[in-house]
Formats: structure tokens, C-alpha cells, sequence
């Protein structure tokens, strides 16, 4: 059942709408930037706000005093601290911290939760879907939450997570909703159109708008990627140095081996706050942006998908929605504009093998894991530190078994799989050829009006 709530002319956030609470269940916002976890910061509830991202949780936590932020450096006492001496506590945390707190908050009948960016459980649970479960799990002892996104995972894969079957669906609907354009360029490896992107900026071609017979140029730029390993190499070839050059991807001791890669004078950046300096060039991946706030004067933003694997392709629906609200300052002529450089369908097959192959994967990991559920002594002792050595180093490319150690059982994830099947309709179905990338711009609501260019860039 889908409610749909019209949001009143003269509401711009939702914290000025007075009298609206953020419904339970899920929650369609319908436009980014929309104020829905000011609003939950704000209101007179007890709450948690959970995050798929640190960059988020501290992000916000900076713009909202009297908050905490939960996450792994967080020490319990700290916690224990804040709950016993704030009337109206606002805790600020990842996924992965909500089980912890779910320990420490011994009366939950009053406590309202928001998962904030919960599309994030779909697209992150190929690497990590353990921590989503889990989240999920611990989840139902809380009577009231709200799921929040402004681009809802597809109902298709919605309808096949038990945590999901059942909740209220409500969609807020816009009247008066800015409009966001993307400039399409084609191109036959977006990693060097990059790569031309920044020495343009370095000899001084920046983009620019005239308004009022002024010319206001774009002398500073966001670039999203999503893969670390390019945002390096594109660092290393042009020569960027780290006065000119803010890196903002995940805090992980493999991003940060990368990164130092350049030099010892490198390292993993925050997004600027309000009035903050920013530096000429910021490179973002997915899993760094999500739900920030970024406040430069006169940045451009360009997205580049890659579709030579899969995991580097940006999802048009999801995160390139994302992507196109994160500018917050009005006084920015630039900020409505998204140039998308992407490559189509790279000649790998377009039947459906593929798909073939993930189900008899999901059929083999139910009999492997039948097999596994039936060893005992030695032999499911060696099977457990093998599933665990496994995942560790493979993830799920292998098979989609885990083992649960609370119930001592061998189970195959299924978020694992869907996961595997949203990043083939990302790569396939949205990038098969221009008309379909197109297609699935408009119907996110991006208007482009504008002729797609073709670019032969080679490096």
C-alpha cells in the first residue's frame, strides 16, 4: 500500500512544516536536500540516526550541537555519558554501532530510528552484508523506524527482503521542485576524459555561465568516480598536488595504503564545512558522499562511470540522483548541472547467461550449505575458519554461504545475491546504448533537453 503526502507550496524544508513527524516504514522524500534528518535531529523524540557512511555521521554531527556521533573509535562510557545527561538524545551512527546501542538502551518504548540513505543495504551488502543484517535484525526490537531515501532501491528487489515485505510505503510529493540538468557525454574511456577534465582546470579552462552580462567562472570541481585506484592514477598522471587536491573516499586501511602511494604528504580528506576553504579539486566515491553537504561558491560536478567492471559503474537511479543535490549554495550559478561522461555496453554478452549464472550460484550455496550444516566435530571446525577465511578474502564471488556463530548455522545471504543482481541491471540495463541511459535519466527526473556529445579523448 502506497501513501502519497503532498508537501504544502510554501514548504521548502520539511523542519518548517509544522506539525509533520517522518512516518514509520519506508520513505520516499522524493527531492535530496530536503531537511528530513534535520527535521529528525530537531524534533522532541529520543533518536537514532543511522548512517551507511562516517563522512556522513560526521558531516552532520559538526553542523548539529547537542548530537553525538557513534561509530567504532566511540567508547561505551561516552555513550552511557550523553544518555544519562541529555533529556533528548540524538545519536548520530553507523550501521555497524547500532547493535552496540541497541546493548546500552535498556528501554527502547520511546526511542524513534531513522535509517538515512537505506538504499546503502542493497548497494553495499556485496562487501558487507553482514553489517546490514545485522543492522536489520537488531532493528525489530524498535517500534517505530523509518527507512529514508530520495531514491528508493527497485520494488523488485524491495519485495525479496523479509525486513521489507510488510512496511508502509510513503511518498512526499514535490510541487515546487528545482530542476537538475546533465550534460551527456559518450566516451570510450571516461578515465582519460578525467584526466583532460583536470588539465584543463590546470591551464586555466574553466567551465563558465554568463548572468547579467558577467561571466562567472567555475574555478573549483567535484569529480565522483567510483574507484579509488583511478582517482589515484588520475592524481599521479596530471600531477596534482596536495595543496590543489582534497581525496574524500571510506577510511579503510586499503584506501589509506593507496592514497599514500602519492606521498607522505597525502591523505584522506573531509568535505568542507559551511564557509570552510575548498580546495580546487575534490575526488569522491560513492561510499564517501552519501548525504553530505558540500558548500563550495563555484564548483562543477562531474560524474564518471566506467563500465568495464561492473563495481565502477554509477547507478543512474540511485547514485547519480544522489549526486545532483549535494551542492547546497544557492549563490552557486553551477550547482544544477551535472556533466556525466560514461561508457555503453563493452561487448559483453547481452544474453541472459549471465543471470543464469547467478541463480544456479544461489541454487549451489542452498547445497553447500546443507552440506556444511551436516558436519560435525573437527570437520565443522575446519568448515567454519574456511567460510570465514573465504568471505574475508573473496567476498561472494565464490558462493553466498556464511556462518552465523549466535545460532551455530551455515546460511546463504540473499542480500548477497540481490546485490549481484542490481549491479547487472545497473551495468546492463541502464548502459546498454545511449537511448537507455537517456531513458533512465528522464525517469529520474533529470531534464536532457541538451544533445549527448561523443568524445574520442585519448590519452
Amino acid at each position: 500500500m502506497v501513501e502519497t503526502i503532498k508537501v504544502p507550496t510554501d514548504v521548502n524544508f520539511l523542519n518548517e512544516w509544522a506539525g509533520f513527524e517522518l512516518p514509520r516504514g519506508i520513505v520516499n522524500k522524493g527531492i535530496t536536500g530536503c531537511g528530513a534528518t534535520t527535521l529528525a535531529i530537531e524534533d522532541e523524540h529520543k533518536t537514532i540516526i543511522c548512517s551507511p557512511r562516517i563522512n556522513l555521521i560526521k558531516n552532520k554531527c559538526q553542523q548539529h550541537k547537542g548530537t553525538l556521533a557513534v561509530y567504532g573509535d566511540v567508547r561505551n562510557g561516552d555513550i552511557e555519558d550523553y544518555l544519562r545527561n541529555s533529556p533528548k538524545p540524538k545519536l548520530l551512527a553507523t550501521y555497524d554501532s547500532v547493535p552496540r546501542l541497541n546493548g546500552l538502551i535498556k528501554d527502547k518504548s520511546d526511542w524513534r530510528i531513522v535509517v538515512d540513505e537505506y538504499q546503502y543495504l542493497l548497494i553495499d551488502s556485496g562487501f558487507k552484508s553482514e553489517t546490514e543484517i545485522r543492522l536489520l535484525e537488531t532493528l525489530r526490537d524498535f517500534s517505530y523506524v523509518t527507512y529514508l531515501s530520495a531514491t528508493p532501491i527497485a520494488d523488485k528487489y524491495m519485495r525479496q527482503m523479509d525486513w521489507f515485505k510488510d512496511l508502509p510505503y510513503t511518498v512526499l510529493e514535490w510541487s515546487n521542485v528545482e530542476q537538475r540538468f546533465v550534460k551527456r557525454v559518450q566516451s570510450k574511456n571516461p578515465i582519460n576524459n578525467a584526466i583532460e577534465i583536470v588539465r584543463n582546470y590546470q591551464k586555466g579552462i574553466y567551465p563558465f555561465v554568463i548572468i547579467d552580462g558577467e561571466k562567472i567562472e567555475s574555478k573549483e570541481c567535484v569529480i565522483f568516480l567510483n574507484s579509488v585506484t583511478n582517482i589515484i592514477n588520475i592524481i599521479r598522471q596530471t600531477g596534482l598536488q596536495t595543496e590543489d587536491v582534497n581525496i574524500v573516499v571510506a577510511s579503510t586501511l586499503e584506501n589509506e595504503q593507496l592514497v599514500k602511494k602519492l606521498g607522505l604528504d597525502y591523505g584522506i580528506g573531509v568535505i568542507p564545512l559551511k564557509g570552510e576553504q575548498h580546495k580546487k579539486f575534490t575526488f569522491c566515491t560513492s561510499t564517501a558522499f552519501a548525504g553530505c553537504d558540500f558548500y563550495s561558491t563555484c564548483a562543477s560536478t562531474f560524474v564518471i562511470s566506467d563500465n568495464k567492471k561492473s563495481y565502477t559503474s554509477i547507478d543512474i537511479a540511485t547514485e547519480l540522483a544522489q549526486i545532483a543535490g549535494r551542492q547546497r549554495l544557492e549563490c552557486n550559478p553551477f550547482r544544477n548541472t551535472v556533466t556525466f561522461i560514461y561508457n555503453v555496453d563493452v561487448g559483453e554478452s547481452k544474453d541472459d547467461s549471465y543471470k543464469a549464472d547467478l541463480e544456479k550460484k544461489l541454487q549451489d550455496s542452498y547445497e553447500y550449505a546443507r552440506l556444511k550444516n551436516s558436519l560435525t566435530g573437527a570437520n565443522r571446525d575446519f568448515a567454519i575458519k574456511d567460510i570465514q577465511t573465504c568471505q574475508k578474502l573473496n567476498k561472494y564471488s565464490e558462493h553466498y554461504v556464511c556462518y552465523d556463530g549466535i545460532n551455530n548455522c551455515f546460511f546463504v545471504n540473499d542480500m548477497a545475491y540481490l546485490n549481484d543482481c542490481f549491479s547487472y541491471d545497473v551495468q546492463k540495463e541502464n548502459y546498454l546504448d545511449g537511448i537507455k541511459v537517456r531513458k533512465q535519466l528522464e525517469d529520474s527526473g533529470f531534464n536532457v533537453s541538451g544533445k549527448e556529445l561523443h568524445s574520442d579523448y585519448e590519452e
